[in-house]
């Protein structure tokens, strides 16, 4: 019977240089495919950072938009307050004082509103996630900055609300509006010759409501004082976002 040999296989020991050669070879494709995925991340990131501040530019055009209106829209209502106070010492028993006093305490006068609203959603975005794509310290820093001068404005409206809830409040003491739903009193966007009523002819409580207009005119003026000198900071952080990323 005839017995077949396998032959045998000489393996050889591996020696010091292919080790280190194949300990090389692992070594740089893990470090290349680390920077790799570094550069990806930081496309990515560098990506972000330029949709974030487009964004916020954006934004930011929003709010000079914003403050302009207000402002404009307060200066009128201080102007027409201004007129309702030409009345404090007029005599009230003449019915056109009276009329005067109905006309100059509505519209843009005494419990008119005219709030600024920055448009916050992609700077709430930055506060939540997205501050760390901000990579430049100088950036983030102005950023924050404008995020500091609109909480500023904020505590200007307070004032404001509190004076022009007491202002409506004050008038509604004094005028009677249920006369604008009674034709014998006002018909086709004016009055007739019906005396115009009062709710309370009381010096006291005349006298009172315009104190009042006087709180919420100064409270106004505050108003437009706070929204005035921050119009510049919005102009001049759009100017400086557009210059450091380079946008049109």
């Amino acid at each position: 019977m005839e017995v077949h040999h396998h032959p045998k296989v000489d393996h050889g020991k591996r020696n010091f240089k292919e080790y280190f050669l194949e300990f090389i070879m692992i070594f740089l494709a893990v470090v290349l495919g680390f920077f790799a995925e570094s550069i990806r991340e930081s496309i990515n990131e560098q990506s972000r950072e330029k949709e974030y501040i487009l964004s916020l530019v954006q934004n930011l055009k929003e709010d000079t938009t914003n403050l302009d209106q207000a402002v404009e829209e307060n200066i009128q209502k201080v102007e027409g307050m201004k007129k309702l106070m030409s009345l404090a010492f007029v005599d009230m028993s003449n019915d056109s004082n009276r009329r005067l006093l109905y006309k100059y305490c509505r519209g843009k006068s005494i419990g008119y509103y005219a709030i600024f609203k920055s448009n916050d959603a992609t700077m709430l975005q930055l506060k939540t996630e997205g501050l760390r794509f901000i990579r430049k310290d100088h950036v983030a820093d102005s950023i924050a900055k404008y995020d500091n001068e609109l909480k500023v404005i904020s505590s200007a409206e307070d004032l404001y609300n509190t004076a022009v809830e007491t202002g409506i409040l004050a008038t509604r003491d004094v005028l009677n509006y249920a006369i604008y739903y009674d034709s014998s009193f006002y018909r086709n966007g004016r009055f007739t010759s019906k005396l115009t009523p009062l709710v309370a002819d009381d010096p006291v409580k005349l006298k009172s409501m315009f104190n009042k207009v006087d709180l919420e005119i100064g409270a106004t003026e505050n108003y437009i004082y706070n929204l005035q000198i921050r119009q510049p900071f919005a102009t001049r952080l759009i100017n400086y976002l557009k210059q450091q990323y380079h946008i049109k």
